[in-house]
Order: C-alpha cells, then structure tokens, then sequence
C-alpha cells in the first residue's frame, strides 16, 4: 500500500512539474523576449481582461518608465529580471485567486498550462 501511495505522489509531482501527458505538449523553455536565460512561454489574453484597470498590470502608463511590452523591462533590465517569476506570478496568480475567493469567476489561478502554453503574444 505504500508503494501505491509513493506511485501516486511521484506522478503527481510529475505532472506538475512536466505537465500532464494527457493534456498534450508541455511548455518548452526557451529563450524569449531577450531573455538572459531560458523562461517558459507566457500568453495573455488581453481581450479576456477589458474589464480590468489597465494601469493595474501596466504601472509604466502611470509612473512613465517606459512603454510597449512587459517584457520590455520585465526580462531585459538587469535589476527587475531577477524577479520575473514572482512578478508575475504574484500579479496574476493573486488576481486570479482575489477574485475567485470573493465569488467571482476568477479564470484558473492554479491552471499553470493555461498561461505557459499557447500564443507567444504578450
């Protein structure tokens, strides 16, 4: 029973680490936007997302550091690369979550395939 259970958590482990080989292709890492290292692809539906404050993801509209792409800044500058990961991940992945917790349709906050599969559109 033990074995079944050790089985069990490693492919679980797997799964979430590689993706499932059910749902299809896992990410690939690669380098992406002039990153300095490999990252997993992003997508952003930004049509998904009208209804929400621009200047909530899009702080350099507000503070003019800049414009164009996230990955602009987010992947080339020395100082903010380091926390592109967890940037992002607190930005969306919380958002995602806030909104589910408070009773509305959030999207999928722990779906990790759902952001580092498909389009390479920013």
């Amino acid at each position: 029973m033990k074995n079944v259970f050790a089985l069990t958590i490693l492919l679980g482990v797997i799964v979430i680490v590689f993706g499932s080989p059910i749902a299809g292709e896992a990410p690939a890492i690669d380098y992406r936007y002039g990153s300095p290292k490999p990252i997993l692809p992003m997508s952003f539906a930004h049509i998904d997302h009208a209804q929400e404050n621009c200047v909530l993801c899009h702080h350099n509209y507000a503070d003019d550091t800049g414009g164009g792409l996230c990955m602009n800044c987010h992947v080339t500058e020395q100082d903010v690369w380091p926390l592109l990961e967890q940037q992002f991940h607190d930005l969306c992945r919380d958002c995602h979550a806030e909104k589910t917790a408070a009773g509305i349709d959030g999207g999928p906050p722990r779906q990790c395939m759902a952001c580092h599969l498909g389009d390479d559109l920013p």
